[in-house]
């Protein structure tokens, strides 16, 4: 079993910027090939190293469950697990100001467990929202040519960290629509009226949030996009889930016949999408494979801007995506992002242009760290 040595670190005001909430220490055990492993990352930019297969990318989705309590990887808690192990555990200790706050999430089988500073956490939705996560990795390019569930669960992210009471609204909807379809699958009318009610409730606020942080979002991203190089005339259209001109209520009266012969409902924030215009058209129409790569990164990246809280920047080997001048322009905006960011490459020179900005070095090997250095990535060693 391979473990970090304890390491003193210089004290977090030599760094070159703070975060008001950072993640200063995650302990993992027995997550993939990690066996036993301790990090304390800076509040700025971590760089984590080493060959394919060492681990890199299971770090990352070591912090991904201690913000979303699931894998950006599998569903499967089973592929989580260290082969020959039955249970796993992340945790990790958030720095804000003077205060600290302990998390930490464990999978037994198929049992999983929240705790929050050493109470056992009733449910996932008390873990959301402490250590805010996005990602960018190779799969994330696809954004704009995914299925708009996709994009729907971009938004919906966005907006509950943007307007946290959201996320009772949502649910709330999804009951009711649930209850719909069940009602319609009986060709229950009246059940599918009341519930039909009850969805175009909460499906107006539902819509109304999603709008509202769409609009309040654009000015970030289209400020994002331009310094990735992708131009000017760029703007974001909320598309709904059902035709714009009718009452949500209307519309699910309008399809009860159509719903009742399907078993499913046709309009309501379920089916909402959004698309990317660029001087009025589809970007799809207009942008090249590399320049969708870059949009979808600044989508990504503009998402932290209009947050409430701070967060966690992962970013999974994506050097290796992109060409040396596209490369260029993404690091330009990494390094001016204040918030702390987790990149992984097979080795320092892949990211050569962000290592005099590179807060610390992590190195890994076959699970294990091979040089918790706290020097700077100009010290000799690195």
């Amino acid at each position: 079993m391979t473990t970090s040595r304890r390491t003193r670190w210089p004290d977090e005001s030599a760094f070159r910027y703070h975060v008001e909430m950072f993640l200063h220490r995650i302990d993992i055990f027995r997550l993939r090939n990690l066996h036993a492993l301790s990090l304390n990352p800076a509040p700025g930019i971590n760089l984590i190293t080493g060959p394919n297969a060492s681990g890199k990318t299971s770090i990352l989705e070591a912090i991904h469950l201690l913000s979303y309590a699931r894998s950006f990887r599998t569903a499967r808690i089973a592929d989580l697990i260290t082969q020959g192990s039955d249970s796993m555990v992340v945790s990790g200790r958030l720095r804000q100001t003077e205060s600290e706050r302990r998390i930490g999430i464990g999978f037994r089988g198929n049992r999983r467990e929240i705790r929050i500073d050493g109470q056992t956490a009733a449910s996932r939705a008390e873990l959301l929202g402490n250590l805010p996560v996005r990602l960018i990795d190779p799969a994330r390019h696809t954004l704009m040519d995914d299925s708009p569930r996709a994009r729907r669960r971009f938004l919906d992210w966005g907006v509950f960290y943007h307007e946290p009471s959201y996320l009772e609204a949502w649910r709330n909807y999804r009951r009711a629509l649930n209850q719909r379809n069940a009602a319609l699958k009986r060709r229950e009318r009246q059940g599918a009226i009341l519930w039909g009610q009850e969805a175009a409730k909460y499906g107006k606020i539902v819509s109304r949030c999603r709008r509202d942080y769409l609009e309040a979002f654009t000015t970030h991203f289209v400020a994002t996009a331009r310094q990735l190089g992708l131009g000017e005339n760029l703007e974001l259209r909320y598309l709904p889930g059902w035709t714009g001109e009718k009452d949500l209520l209307t519309a699910l009266t309008d399809d009860l016949d159509k719903d009742l012969r399907a078993g499913c409902t046709h309009s309501g924030p379920h089916r909402d999408d959004f698309m990317v215009l660029h001087g009025g058209r589809p970007v799809r129409r207009r942008f090249s494979r590399g320049q969708m790569k870059l949009l979808a990164y600044a989508l990504i990246l503009a998402q932290g801007r209009p947050m409430t809280a701070p967060g966690c920047l992962l970013i999974d080997d994506v050097a290796s995506e992109l060409d040396l001048k596209n490369q260029a322009l993404l690091n330009d905006v990494i390094v001016h992002s204040k918030e702390q960011i987790f990149i992984t490459a097979t080795h320092s020179e892949a990211v050569a242009g962000l290592l005099p900005h590179v807060d610390r070095i992590f190195r890994l090997k076959q699970g294990g760290l091979t040089s918790p250095s706290p020097h700077s990535p100009s010290d000799k060693d690195l």
